[in-house]
């Protein structure tokens, strides 16, 4: 199984909705790539981190992970990424960044699996919000679950229900198998 997570700059909820049936590798937006990201849960330690709130008034923010579209019973999602943590990053020095990733690899859910790509994966991330903070863009995240049923056929599963899904989504915890986690 893979999630799939596409980071990316928009105008408005309404132009980010507008991408959850289209491909972003074939659009104008601004895209940063990463396997098994998803916003309001895995990159909570980080804006805890840059921003020094605590997670519990990060989740209770009025964009944190809001979704902003969904297809086929939440085949695949658009989620809005926190204005805060947008600012955060766009905000962030190079060696914050640096500071923040380290702090990042100990988040549980990397514990014992390949972490190489993040400190990278957090920087391009960072340099994306500085060109969407340019520009008066919000972050955006576009999610889908793959996974290859019996026939070897790659097929979306719902995010909603999918054991993919990390604590607190869905039905449980991320399985073997996922890239980029």
């Amino acid at each position: 199984m893979s999630v799939l997570s596409d980071y990316f700059s928009a105008p408005s909820d309404e132009a980010a909705a507008s991408m959850v049936t289209k491909l972003l590798s074939e659009s104008a937006y601004d895209v940063v790539e990463m396997n098994g990201i998803f916003p309001g849960y895995h990159l909570l330690p980080v804006e805890v981190f840059l921003s020094g709130r605590s997670a519990e008034e990060i989740r209770q923010g009025d964009h944190n992970g809001k979704l902003v579209a969904s297809v086929d019973d939440y085949q695949v999602v658009v989620e809005r990424v926190s204005d805060d943590l947008t600012a955060s990053l766009a905000a962030a020095t190079s060696e914050q960044i640096a500071e923040a990733a380290e702090s990042w690899l100990g988040f549980e859910d990397f514990q014992g699996s390949d972490t190489s790509g993040l400190a990278g994966f957090l920087g391009d991330l960072a340099a994306l919000a500085r060109r969407a903070a340019a520009r008066k863009e919000h972050l955006y995240c576009k999610m889908s679950c793959l996974r290859a049923d019996r026939d070897r056929a790659h097929r979306r599963c719902p995010r909603s229900s999918c054991s993919c899904a990390p604590a607190g989504r869905g039905r449980g915890r991320r399985t073997q198998g996922h890239t980029g986690w």
